[in-house]
Formats: structure tokens, C-alpha cells, sequence
């Protein structure tokens, strides 16, 4: 049975749902703590619940945010965190409470839901919005974002039309195969949604901005929408990297209207900042009228999703969420380091801010016995430590060597090949070549 059976409507909603989140936390408090995040310009709280067992280390855990009721007319997003909540607590989510820290933020706009009304921005994170998520991932940048929305009949959106519920692959471009990953995570997403009995669809930014700004007549949608790819990223406030700028403009708790940038969601600024996996989720509340019906078709994505974050993916060294091709492609790719989760993501962060710094790595098979690859790095920030990956036929690698020195290296498999991870450092900007020894290949 889902957590509401109706969806909690203005200030005495509001008061509910905070009711219903200090008590969940009361009943769960061996899992479940919650945190105050800020304050709403109207000085309502914003708090975060964080799911977890305690009993197993931090530092090994993948971090996993879901915001919810950003935009205060889409009433879905409303009932499925807490749905979200009640699903952590339970038998089917003990390896996502192992090997995860799950930060859920309920209601990112307490005005909003007061008022039963937008009050907030479709094209820059507000003020508040970089406020408190910005002070949240200081301490918690997210491996995994995910921001809840919701179609319907409200006022105030101009696409609330229509009975779709879509997952968005939000804010990513095709850097390193972000692309490509995003939309293999949303499908099996998708999967999950359907054999729970709800049909999703996964559409594009470009898609969705179509639907915004396209004419409603059939056949007038804007061709070169649909001929070409729009890239929105450049589009985004400069801003949205969850800090505060010092300016008197800032002021307002919205940006001005007219500004061309483009952040429906909370969470495409992350990908940006920390190589996120990031997406936004579009539940409908027009379509479906039962509470307890959205709130579950909110939550199957979502858990499938989380479940996959305490998984392995077939190219990832480790368990956890597919973040860590950082250039380069599946077949040759640069990758973070480090002992557990905690190091690794602050490799990724750094390595992914130096990114232009790199060359697309480069790989070359000089006889049926060896494999040359190459990385070169020329940028300032040094001693720079990374791995260098190489999805390999061969089952199996005699040796990896740097100007005739062997070095340490790990292998790791998928279902037909083997996988060679050289942890790097570079002590001065320049080219590294790696030697990399193996069998001919031969079917596994």
C-alpha cells in the first residue's frame, strides 16, 4: 500500500508531509536521519532524509540524491519520494542501504507546494536551489541525481498535455560515451517500469524542448528540431554549479525572465561539476488520479536504478553507478583511481575537471602479441594520477610496461572480453606510452 492515498495539497499538505517525514525517520532511525538543509525564502525548512546502514563504512558507498517538487503545480512529484522512502526501508533495498548513502530531498520548493502554484525557474536554479544543494554536495557530490517532476492539468506549464511519463537523460553530452550510457541506464529503467505494469518513455532534452517551444497545431513542430540535434548544455546559467555568486542580482529568488539558460532540472548543473549520472523524471498526475497509482509509478525507475548503483556494469572495475569512462571510449578510456568509493569519486572530479586537458587516448596493435597505448596530458595540475583502460580480446595479459619497466596493472572481464586497468601518474605534462604484452586472441 503506498504512503498517501492523496496528494497533499497547500500549506496543511505541506505540514503533512513534513508530519509523515519526521515520524518515518522516528520509525527508521537505526537507517534514516534527517537533515535541515535551509530555509525557503518564506522560511520554511527544506529537509533531506539520508538512508544508509550506519554500520558499514561511507567512505565504500556510492552517493544517490532524488530531489523531488521542484516546480510546485506538478502535484506527483509530491507523494513519490516519500514512496521512494518507504521502499529504502525495506528487504529488497539491504545492498542499496550496504553500499549506498541515498539523500532524498522531498520538497525542493516549500513555496510552491504552498501555493499549489510554479514559483520557481525553468531556466536557472534559483537561488535557494544553489543554497542548499550547493551546501548538501560539498560534503555529499552525488555519484547519482535524480529529480522528480510530473505532467498533468496544472496551471503554469506549457506542456502539460498528453499522458506520458518519460525519464529524461538530463543535461549530458557525448563526452566519453555519456550518451550512450545514460540512455543504456534509461532503458533498463524503462524495463523495470514496464514489467511493473507502468509504460514510460526516455526523451531527449532536445526532444523535450521541442515540446516546450514547438507550435501545438499538428505539423508545425519546428523541423530543424527534429532534423538536428539541438545542443542545450551552452544554454545553461553559468551559475548553476550550486554556489552562490556575490552579486547584487542575485537578490531575487528567481533569476530574471528572458535569460537564455535552460535548468528544468536540479540536476543537470552535477554532471557538469562532478560527472554525475544525472536524470530528470516526468511522472503525470493528469493521467493517473490515484496518489497511490502515481507514487508507484514514480517509484519503479527509480528503485530500478538504485539497484543498479549497488551492481557492476559490464566496463566498470568496481560495483557502483556507470560514471567512470571519463575520455576516451569502452575500447580505450581514462578512469579515476583509488582503494574504495570515496577516493575514486574524487578522482573522477578532479580528472573531469581537467578533462580538456587530455588527448582522446589512443591505442594501436603493433603485432598480434602486443598493444601500444598512448595518453597525453598538458595541463597544470600535477602530479595528475589516473588509469588508463583498455577493453582487450585477449582473456588474458602477460605484462604492461613503460620504457621497459613493468608495472602494476589489474584486469577485469564482461562477458566476452578482458579489460587491462593501468593506474597512471604523471609527473610533468607530456605523453605517456604504454606496452601492453598479451596472447594472440582467440574465441573465449
Amino acid at each position: 500500500m503506498s504512503v498517501f492515498d492523496h496528494i497533499p495539497m497547500g500549506e496543511e499538505g505541506l505540514k503533512e508531509v513534513y508530519r509523515w517525514l519526521d515520524s518515518f525517520v522516528e520509525e527508521n532511525k537505526r537507517i534514516a536521519r534527517k537533515e535541515v538543509l535551509g530555509k525557503s525564502p518564506d522560511h520554511w525548512d527544506i529537509p533531506a532524509v539520508f538512508i544508509t546502514n550506519r554500520d558499514m563504512a561511507d567512505d565504500h558507498k556510492q552517493i544517490a540524491v532524488v530531489t523531488a517538487a521542484r516546480h510546485g503545480q506538478e502535484f506527483g512529484a509530491r507523494v513519490v519520494a516519500p514512496e521512494i522512502l518507504r521502499f529504502l526501508t525495506g528487504d529488497e533495498a539491504s545492498e542499496i542501504r550496504d553500499s549506498q548513502v541515498v539523500i532524498v530531498v522531498p520538497v525542493v520548493n516549500p513555496e510552491g507546494f504552498v501555493a499549489n502554484q510554479f514559483c520557481s525557474s525553468r531556466t536557472s536554479l534559483t537561488k535557494t536551489e544553489r543554497f542548499i544543494l550547493g551546501g548538501l554536495f560539498r560534503t555529499y557530490p552525488p555519484d547519482m541525481i535524480i529529480d522528480y517532476h510530473s505532467l498533468g492539468e496544472g496551471s503554469g506549464s506549457m506542456v502539460d498535455i498528453g499522458d506520458m511519463e518519460v525519464i529524461l537523460p538530463a543535461n549530458t553530452t557525448r563526452w566519453a560515451m555519456d550518451e550512450q550510457i545514460h540512455l543504456h541506464v534509461a532503458q533498463r529503467m524503462v524495463d523495470a517500469a514496464e514489467e511493473a505494469g507502468w509504460p514510460y518513455e526516455i526523451h531527449t532534452l532536445e526532444d523535450l524542448a521541442t515540446y516546450y517551444f514547438g507550435e501545438r497545431e499538428v505539423g508545425n513542430l519546428p523541423w530543424t528540431s527534429l532534423k538536428e540535434k539541438m545542443f542545450l548544455l551552452h544554454m545553461q546559467d553559468s551559475h548553476d554549479d550550486y554556489d552562490i555568486p556575490e552579486a547584487a542580482a542575485m537578490n531575487t529568488s528567481t533569476v530574471q525572465a528572458g535569460q537564455s539558460t535552460y535548468t528544468n532540472y536540479t540536476c543537470g548543473p552535477a554532471y557538469m561539476k562532478w560527472h554525475s549520472l544525472v536524470f530528470g523524471m516526468e511522472t503525470n498526475h493528469g493521467a493517473i488520479r490515484d496518489a497511490g497509482d502515481v507514487a508507484e509509478s514514480g517509484l519503479a525507475p527509480c528503485a530500478a536504478l538504485l539497484k543498479m548503483g549497488s551492481g557492476r556494469f559490464a566496463w566498470e572495475k568496481d560495483p557502483g553507478y556507470p560514471v567512470n569512462i571519463l575520455h576516451g571510449d569502452f575500447r580505450v578510456s581514462i578512469r579515476p583511481v583509488g582503494k574504495n568509493a570515496a577516493e575514486r569519486r574524487a578522482s573522477r572530479i578532479r580528472i573531469w575537471g581537467e578533462r580538456n586537458h587530455f588527448n582522446y587516448p589512443q591505442r594501436e596493435m603493433m603485432d598480434l602479441n602486443t598493444t601500444i597505448a598512448r595518453v597525453r596530458y598538458f595541463g597544470e595540475d600535477l602530479p595528475m594520477e589516473f588509469a588508463l583502460c583498455l577493453r582487450m580480446r585477449q582473456s588474458h595479459v602477460h605484462s604492461v610496461s613503460i620504457g621497459g619497466k613493468e608495472i602494476d596493472f589489474e584486469t577485469f572481464r564482461d562477458r566476452c572480453s578482458t579489460y587491462v586497468y593501468i593506474p597512471l601518474t604523471m609527473e610533468r605534462a607530456g605523453v605517456l606510452e604504454a606496452t601492453i604484452n598479451h596472447p594472440p586472441a582467440k574465441k573465449s
